[in-house]
């Protein structure tokens, strides 16, 4: 009864009866994760989307040296490209590929030498870790070889749809001294693939609660300034950065960490700011708490660092059917939910010292051994699926379905 309850709800909520037809294409991105590996990909549940996102975003590095002197990449990096190449055209879907030059937003991504082996933290980089866009003598020769990147996976993958550039505002405040080069690399970039691909649709992506400067200190508007007016100016900024659509990443449960009220206009000013079609690349919401937990002992557990009051079922489902009605009604041209499946096991990431030898804990441990940074961001990520770890159904997949039932019409 609770499925046929949200179903008819999520009906009389996108007003399905008088205009049984969407703009956008419904998308997610098909990663998970083992106890061995991060991200692997898993091609399932294909009959639930209309597209797929390709977001290998920095994860497989780049061999920077290879296609600096335009010569073949190594052997087992291109092994991993081909077979995600093969499943995602075998899907018969809209491709979506989404990647980065910049690892952690601000520096070059990881480089993958010769042989295979991956090298962080490999390129010049001020006190703040911001790669030096300005002042490196190399900075356009990495341009050529991420440019030949680029032109390899375009030709082996074929998507319609290429961000050659992911949230790239994220730098602009965290690295405020490279921001003008760094517009002025990937403009070039832009411009030199436009050229080559007239007809492949290019846009770069920006972190919507980072141009709202509510996602963390380093992206706060200038004081005095309210969340709504640091849109408007971030706003207009964007437009000047060249692009053949206006593209988001959005996680919004960043407004209830923060106490402050989402605001319910986002999209209204979007549309009509630009005629640029509206994407979101990315999205999600938390639907399991997480908490502190820095070792393996039961001391380590220090309390919520998200608490069930944000993180939950519930939460996903309201963000979600808010989110799609806002698509239907300002026509967007697509809507890619993070992932289709949870990367962690809800039932036991919820637990905390994380309990037995499993794939989850396993993971979260390996991430946590890197840094507990990196453990909370895989937690924050790790169950925002339509589906559960184990495949079946969150009620979140209903109110999906009675959307992507409507006839796609753009």
């Amino acid at each position: 009864m609770k499925a046929v309850f949200i179903i008819f709800s999520s009906i009389w909520l996108c007003g399905c009866s008088n205009n049984p037809s969407r703009s956008f294409f419904m998308g997610t991105t098909p990663i998970s994760a083992t106890g061995n590996s991060f991200p692997e990909l898993r091609f399932d549940n294909l009959d639930e989307v209309d597209l797929l996102s390709l977001h290998l975003d920095d994860f497989w590095g780049i061999p920077w040296g290879s296609f600096g002197t335009d010569s073949p990449p190594p052997e087992s990096w291109a092994t991993k490209w081909d077979e995600l190449r093969n499943a995602a055209q075998s899907s018969g879907k809209t491709l979506y590929l989404a990647v980065s030059p910049l690892g952690d937003r601000i520096t070059l991504t990881r480089n993958v030498d010769g042989n295979g082996n991956t090298q962080d933290n490999w390129a010049p980089t001020d006190a703040d870790g911001c790669y030096l866009f300005s002042s490196d003598p190399n900075a356009d020769s990495y341009k050529t070889a991420y440019l030949n990147y680029l032109e390899y996976l375009i030709d082996l993958i074929q998507p319609q749809f290429l961000s050659p550039a992911i949230e790239i505002n994220i730098l602009f405040a965290k690295c405020p001294t490279e921001k003008d080069a760094w517009i002025d690399w990937y403009s070039d970039v832009y411009s030199i693939l436009k050229a080559a691909h007239p007809d492949l649709v290019i846009f770069p992506t920006f972190q919507l609660e980072h141009v709202y400067g509510i996602a963390d200190a380093a992206s706060a508007c200038q004081e005095g300034l309210s969340y709504s007016e640091c849109f408007d100016q971030r706003l207009a900024e964007i437009l000047l950065i060249p692009a053949d659509r206006m593209a988001f990443s959005s996680y919004p449960s960043a407004w209830e960490f923060s106490g402050e009220t989402r605001p319910s206009d986002t999209f209204t000013k979007a549309q009509s700011a630009t005629s640029r079609k509206i994407w979101i690349t990315e999205t999600g919401w938390p639907a399991v708490e997480i908490l502190a937990q820095y070792g393996d002992l039961p001391s380590d557990c220090g309390g919520e660092l998200v608490p069930s009051s944000v993180a939950s079922d519930a939460k996903l489902d309201s963000y979600l059917s808010w989110l799609l009605e806002e698509a239907r009604t300002i026509r967007f041209e697509a809507v890619i939910w993070w992932s289709h499946r949870d990367l962690l096991d809800g039932s036991v990431a919820s637990v905390c010292p994380c309990p037995g030898t499993n794939d989850t804990c396993t993971l979260t441990s390996i991430f946590r051994t890197l840094s507990p940074e990196l453990e909370i961001v895989l937690r924050l990520f790790g169950n925002m699926g339509l589906r559960y770890y184990d495949n079946t159904a969150r009620a979140a997949l209903d109110i999906w379905t009675s959307f992507r039932n409507l006839s796609l019409q753009q």
